[in-house]
């Protein structure tokens, strides 16, 4: 039996959270008052949400999780730096930030070459 790649968004989620690559939404900057109701209301012209994460615990961020990745994308566009009740929010795709990994390879190459003795 051939293994048949399927393009359809249907494939089954590996767990709970499972998020395909670029689908996860960071905002950051919210009110402490900030409900999931209102990070839904604030996301959801974008497309299809999958699941919505507000940080309590310290309060002011959260994660928006969106099934097509270039609804994610859109979202981010569009809502970085808009105001979310009274506040300016920060909304850009989440990388997987705080699992393993410095992230941002800065690309700083070249020190010291080209300065002989």
């Amino acid at each position: 039996g051939a293994i048949v790649y399927s393009p359809l968004r249907s494939h089954a989620p590996m767990s709970r959270d499972y998020a395909p690559p670029g689908c996860k939404v960071y905002i950051g900057g919210l009110d402490r008052n900030t409900t999931k109701a209102d990070v839904e209301h604030f996301f959801r012209d974008f497309g299809k949400i999958s699941s919505i994460w507000v940080a309590r615990n310290p309060p002011g961020f959260g994660f928006v999780t969106f099934e097509d990745p270039y609804d994610a994308k859109d979202a981010c566009k569009e809502l970085d730096r808009a105001d979310l009740n009274g506040n300016r929010v920060t909304v850009e795709v989440s990388h997987g930030r705080g699992r393993g990994g410095g992230g941002g390879r800065g690309g700083g190459g070249g020190f010291g070459r080209g300065y002989g003795r």
